[in-house]
């Protein structure tokens, strides 16, 4: 049996609600190992994203993720690598999902990317905003009745954006994802 996918409970855990989400969308909740859970605990991270021992979470996930027994193929990609062409093209089937870092209030974020297609990107925010947030903007859209997929909508051309607008990649040299394919 699936669970849904959780919203984040402070301002400072997008990076370990991500990485459980991750988890809950791989794996049926009965096979999901407690071990695995254990560990996702038991780092510190700090309010920029970043576990105290300086590894980013796509880092962090991989070393986690990265066992034979999950049968997972990973793909670690960063700065001018993170890019639409390169995303589309590691996501073409419906296997492959990615930890990926955006841009969210001008901030360091993390999102699960889900699935994308010509015109729009689909993640799964664990940061929870209200529906009238984006009312007035149409490159972002929320999306409240899909829990165990996606929550965002989120234009292509914003997402590839090098600003530091709300779910764009950002800057080349703040890029990084985490490529999952099941």
């Amino acid at each position: 049996m699936k669970v849904p996918l959780r919203f984040q409970m402070t301002e400072t855990d997008s990076g370990k609600t991500t990485l459980l989400n991750t988890i809950s969308y791989l794996f049926d909740r009965e096979s999901v190992d407690n071990s695995l859970i254990k560990s996702v605990y038991k780092h510190t991270i700090s309010e920029n994203n970043i576990l105290v021992s300086q590894e980013t979470i796509c880092d962090f996930a991989k070393k986690i993720l990265d066992k034979k027994k999950y049968n997972l193929e990973l793909h670690r990609l960063d700065k001018e690598e993170v890019n639409i062409k390169t995303i589309k093209e590691f996501m073409k089937d419906d296997n492959t999902i990615m930890i990926i870092h955006v841009t969210l209030f001008g901030k360091s974020h993390y999102c699960l990317a889900t699935s994308i297609d010509a015109n729009y990107i689909y993640l799964f925010d664990p940061y929870y905003l209200d529906e009238t947030y984006f009312d007035d903007y149409r490159m972002v859209e929320l999306v409240y009745d899909n829990p165990f997929n996606f929550n965002r909508k989120v234009n292509i051309k914003r997402f590839n954006s090098m600003t530091l607008s709300d779910y764009s990649l950002g800057p080349v040299e703040h890029r990084e994802c985490l490529i999952i394919k099941k």
